[in-house]
């Protein structure tokens, strides 16, 4: 598939459904910082793991407590959860954490157009928003190498080398859906330009993909990813920047890549008929300003999608730090609107692939 036409279905950014454990977050008074005062209740929907947990902590946890509001947490992010959510005319999720395509794709239809009248969009970088979303954190999707399969001078060291099994050998690890940039990190390790990424080739790129099957597994949410950097289960993986750094610092042997490292960003929704608009609205002016972004990123190697954010980093965290001045001059940004386009001829393609 060169190209395919616009059908406005969600891809499935998680396979599974699990639900978190409830988390209640409530505080009084009304204050500044977005906070309506107004009581009720939120649902946010997002990733889990030690990322949902900071996102509690920058974001939730302070916003309840302005607002007077009780917060509750689900997950991981399902697409399918949510069509099934807005078609059933039962909204369960108030506001979600998802991938950027997904709210461009559905804007008006699975999720709620924002009100932008308090949010400085100025400060977010060029096509980070959209009518129904605004950004609160970048990350990469980026090769990661298990330094007990590899190191020093024999590490590998671009996206190629992860399909040389031959000098590299050993089990690598992807994301077991279209959208999460495995067909682009493909294409950019077969010699195609950034520039001639899109409308992607994916005929090109499941070819390159077949040349390492036999040696690949599918994660199908980050936290497995992370589990399996951590345990040494496989020797390379293609997974978040966030994720990585978590993995190292709860003990992994492992090493980031940054060449063609694709960098994104978390994008944050209102479902479309939440019973609790005027709350949603509130949190999403809240997560949009500097300070919780940049507390945000102190807890978790995501950068502040603010540009006036200024987080405090340690040593750790500036090594798996997407923002960085190196990492962001070898980064290739996704077409955000051709994902959007395609996306659900491209989940198809994948699936039908993957599951061959």
């Amino acid at each position: 598939m060169k190209t395919s036409t616009l059908r406005m279905l969600p891809g499935v950014a998680a396979t599974a459904i699990v639900a978190l454990a409830l988390t209640g977050c409530s505080g009084g008074g009304g204050g500044e910082s977005g906070g309506d005062g107004g009581g009720g209740t939120l649902v946010f929907a997002s990733y889990g793991s030690a990322y949902q947990d900071a996102q509690n902590e920058a974001f939730l946890a302070p916003w309840a407590e302005d607002a007077g509001v009780t917060v509750q947490n689900d997950g991981p992010t399902s697409y399918p959860k949510i069509q099934q959510m807005v078609e059933s005319g039962n909204t369960i999720w108030d506001a979600v954490d998802t991938e950027p395509y997904f709210p461009v794709a559905n804007c008006g239809t699975l999720f709620e157009k924002l009100d932008m009248s308090n949010i400085d969009t100025s400060q977010f970088p060029d096509g980070t928003w959209s009518d129904c979303s605004i950004p609160i954190a970048q990350y990469s999707t980026m090769m990661i190498y298990n330094t007990d399969s590899y190191g020093g001078s024999d590490a590998p060291k671009t996206p190629a080398d992860f399909f040389d099994t031959e000098k590299f050998p050993g089990t690598r690890m992807i994301p077991n859906w279209a959208g999460a940039n495995a067909l682009e990190f493909a294409l950019l390790a077969d010699g195609v330009a950034p520039e001639d990424l899109y409308p992607l080739d994916t005929e090109r790129a499941y070819q390159k993909l077949d040349t390492i099957r036999d040696s690949l597994q599918f994660w199908n949410t980050s936290s497995e990813s992370q589990q399996s950097m951590e345990d040494g289960t496989a020797d390379m993986w293609l997974a978040w920047s966030g994720r990585g750094y978590e993995a190292e610092k709860n003990g992994a042997a492992i090493a980031p890549v940054w060449e063609d490292n694709l960098l994104s960003w978390a994008a944050l929704s209102v479902i479309k008929g939440t019973k609790n608009l005027e709350s949603a609205q509130s949190f999403v002016e809240f997560a949009a300003q500097a300070d919780p972004q940049a507390r945000f990123a102190e807890l978790q190697p995501y950068a502040p999608a603010n540009m006036e954010a200024e987080p405090e980093l340690d040593e750790l965290q500036q090594k798996w730090n997407s923002a960085s001045a190196e990492v962001q001059k070898q980064a290739v940004v996704p077409d955000v609107q051709w994902w959007a386009d395609n996306s659900a001829d491209a989940e198809a393609e994948w699936t039908a692939w993957s599951t061959s």
